[in-house]
């Protein structure tokens, strides 16, 4: 079988870190997959940059079903459609998410020092280029308490994409 080449420990901080940052909304997905490549299938994003001694960026990738149910989680109560509350909501679970992954970098040569405000970015139709010499490291997860006749809404991916400088 061909090695992957993916970086060990973007991977771990990845899994770790989004893991971490779901726990305030008390749902424990399960990591299914991980790729090298960043990839856009659900028609939510919440982008964070990152700045260190690596600079780059965590994009949390989900469905708007995911979204409602990790933001109503978040917020204790149940949701049934998006709205500025949502949103925020969202935006604070992959700030939470960035800040994970931040935590579990430390004192490694993907070391980051300060994370952004979180950005929205809504609409399935969008691809993201990255310039060579960055690491990507995309995991899948499922969260197993959306209704198996959502299949497609059960999957959200955490994406980490990094450079170190020099």
């Amino acid at each position: 079988m061909a090695n992957l080449k993916i970086d060990g420990m973007l991977l771990e901080a990845t899994i770790a870190g989004t893991l971490q940052g779901l726990e305030m909304t008390g749902m424990e997905p399960v990591p299914v997959g991980a790729t090298r490549f960043f990839s856009t299938r659900q028609p939510i994003a919440v982008m964070v940059g990152l700045v260190g001694k690596a600079s780059g960026n965590v994009t949390l990738n989900v469905s708007e079903r995911a979204m409602l149910r990790l933001s109503g989680a978040l917020m204790g109560e149940e949701l049934s459609e998006p709205n500025d509350d949502t949103f925020d909501a969202i935006m604070e679970i992959g700030n939470i998410v960035a800040g994970g992954i931040k935590e579990k970098l430390y004192g490694s040569d993907y070391e980051v020092d300060r994370i952004s405000v979180p950005s929205l970015v809504l609409g399935a139709s969008y691809e993201v280029h990255y310039t060579r010499g960055i690491e990507i490291v995309s995991v899948e997860f499922e969260l197993e308490t959306i209704p198996i006749v959502y299949h497609r809404d059960r999957f959200f991916s955490s994406t980490l994409s990094l450079q170190t400088q020099g």
